[in-house]
């Protein structure tokens, strides 16, 4: 080999690695500009710790392969192996990774622990519970009969109940600790600890407003529990169901990634109207049942 051919080879080397290294901060800076800590050099944490939205839109995650492993959403389900140990270091929320009652039940149990839940990415949670009832008041009856399927320590309902202090309020939740708390603050509530799968334990036509907020996306059969909101709902009653946006959600222990046209097509039996939350840019799907509709 000649001296220019070795002097060629070197000229080109250095030119590529002063270009990925160029890449690679250009890279991180974009990722930073987004609010996103830390960036390390062993690879993306790709879920920084008390953001909501992970990821922005549009960008992508990377990392070694030693590391990572990429599956497409809406197809697996990702669980921890038996040595892994379930941790809040990614935030407070993946106590919960696991899916179970008992995981709920050191989230919901624990005040410490829901302090640190509802305070995560600005309170977003809290603005979240106002944003949804602010959708809904204006369809709300003086004295609506109403109930939150998955409704934690009852966050959701204690804002329906300031704007309608008449309100009838149920809950369901398959923490005890979530629903003994619920009862603790709604003494005259209906509350029950109950295991979803495909059937909701209410009679037909039972309620005005049925909310199910962050739940769908937990469970196994999410089509036939959305027919069982509807079911339960009163003719000329409201449906709403809340879902993060799936095209940024990378937590866990979720089953299912919808985002605004996904939704509303898994939806679509039931007509719902789907937007966008301003705030928390979660989805929110109203489905108005027909009044006309022969109750069970």
């Amino acid at each position: 080999m000649t001296m220019r051919s070795v002097q060629f080879i070197r000229f080109i080397t250095a030119s590529i690695l002063r270009k990925t290294i160029i890449f690679l901060k250009l890279d991180r800076l974009i990722y930073e500009a987004h609010g996103n800590r830390p960036f390390s050099s062993k690879g993306w944490d790709h879920i920084p710790q008390n953001q909501y939205d992970y990821i922005p839109k549009g960008t992508h995650v990377f990392g070694p392969a030693s590391q990572f492993l990429l599956v497409p959403k809406n197809r697996y389900r990702v669980v921890l192996l038996p040595d892994q140990e379930i941790s809040a270091e990614r935030g407070i929320g993946w106590i919960t990774e696991d899916n179970s009652p008992e995981a709920y039940d050191k989230l919901w149990g624990n005040a410490e622990a829901l302090e640190t839940f509802r305070a995560e990415s600005g309170h977003v949670r809290d603005k979240m519970t106002t944003e949804i009832v602010d959708h809904l008041e204006a369809d709300l009856r003086v004295a609506p009969n109403v109930i939150d399927i998955g409704c934690g320590a009852g966050d959701l309902l204690t804002e329906v109940k300031r704007r309608r202090p008449k309100a009838a309020l149920a809950g369901l939740d398959y923490s005890g600790q979530a629903v003994e708390r619920a009862k603790r603050a709604f003494p005259e509530g209906d509350f029950r600890q109950f295991v979803i799968g495909r059937e909701l334990p209410y009679e037909s036509s039972r309620f005005d407003l049925v909310m199910c907020c962050d739940v769908l996306e937990h469970l196994e059969y999410p089509r036939e529990v959305a027919a069982e909101l509807v079911r339960i709902c009163k003719p000329g009653g409201l449906v709403a169901i809340v879902v993060p946006d799936g095209e940024v959600d990378q937590f866990f222990g979720h089953y299912w990634f919808w985002n605004e046209q996904s939704l509303a097509v898994m939806l679509s039996k039931w007509n719902p109207d789907v937007k966008r939350l301003p705030q928390s840019r979660e989805f929110i799907a109203i489905i108005r049942v027909p009044a006309h509709r022969e109750t069970a």
